[in-house]
């Protein structure tokens, strides 16, 4: 997705956006879930004011015209589980959207202006405004012109609207300019490759957010190749016998060209099974990629297999996960 995701409703006009010296709200974590467990950081605010893309640290996890910070689930059965959105600061309500199904972007063809898909937009007074895109279809707990508090219930994290995967598209705006949370009420158009930023969340999220360019979504064992696309995978790819090929795959956020990738995969005992060794060619923020080998003659031995992946860049470890499978 290389779009930003416009406020859907006009905003607000008047004296809340009068301030000479505005209260900046300290927001919370958006999202009722774990950072780099349930849920993963998938992109930042671009600061690059040209065509290219740059997020607050300096790195490439956003991209071009981004607006907000998309926090991700990691495949479409963890969005039918649901996990709640919240209110990140007090105020009150002015739009929301419901009603949008939970479609891929690249299934719909026209989105008739509604990119957010299912959304709540909340007042914070003196000019601070927050957006919650991509709710679930039916999630929406909120009216407009009620009253929320700081953690109380908006909906859940779904993929409506220009959506490629289940994802809360947060955005904080004051007097209308979008604003990056890492960094504060400054323009955005400056990296801070340190991180000395003190930004706008309050202490817990900042240390839940912590920056994270490169990480594994998923990972797990097939028999046949999975399609790239987490839409397209409802269920958890499977292992479907002895007698089919063996396959691990990743999905990998931020991978680079040229990282090195290692596929590894042991069976029953610890028996050694699959050793394969490659480069990430043109990588970007989500790749997919896989390994495996077709079953012997006789067959994979019943039991349990371990898959283990590792990505290095210039030498060092920048992700890695294990996963595991039955062969019956």
């Amino acid at each position: 997705m290389k779009r930003a995701i416009p406020l859907f409703l006009p905003l607000l006009t008047g004296s809340c956006l009068a301030s000479a010296q505005p209260a900046t709200p300290a927001l919370l974590l958006p999202v009722k879930c774990e950072v780099g467990a349930s849920c993963l950081i998938q992109k930042l605010v671009d600061h690059d004011p040209g065509p290219g893309r740059q997020d607050y640290r300096c790195g490439l996890l956003t991209t071009d015209g981004h607006d907000g910070v998309d926090i991700r689930l990691r495949t479409m059965a963890d969005m039918q589980t649901g996990y709640a959105v919240i209110a990140s600061a007090a105020g009150q309500v002015l739009r929301t959207r419901d009603g949008e199904p939970d479609i891929s972007s690249r299934e719909r063809t026209n989105l008739d202006g509604k990119d957010a898909g299912n959304a709540v937009v909340i007042d914070h007074n003196n000019g601070w405004q927050t957006q919650y895109s991509h709710l679930r279809q039916g999630s929406v707990s909120v009216k407009p012109g009620q009253q929320v508090a700081a953690g109380d219930r908006l909906g859940l994290v779904g993929m409506s609207g220009y959506a490629e995967f289940p994802h809360l598209h947060f955005t904080v705006r004051y007097q209308g300019k979008a604003i990056d949370p890492f960094i504060g009420a400054g323009p955005v158009a400056q990296c801070d490759a340190a991180g000395s930023a003190p930004g706008i969340w309050v202490p817990a999220a900042t240390r839940a957010l912590s920056y994270v360019p490169t990480a594994v979504i998923t990972a797990g064992f097939a028999s046949n190749v999975p399609p790239k696309s987490v839409a397209d995978r409802p269920k958890p790819p499977v292992l479907t016998g002895p007698q089919a090929p063996l396959l691990l795959w990743v999905d990998v956020i931020g991978a680079r060209a040229g990282d090195a990738q290692e596929f590894r995969i042991t069976g029953p005992a610890g028996r050694p099974i699959h050793v394969q060794e490659t480069s990430v060619e043109g990588g970007g923020l989500s790749w997919f990629a896989y390994s495996g080998k077709r079953a012997p003659a006789t067959g994979w031995p019943t039991g349990r297999y371990v898959g283990h992946y590792t990505l290095r860049r210039d030498g060092a470890i920048v992700a890695q996960t294990e996963t595991s499978g039955v062969i019956r």
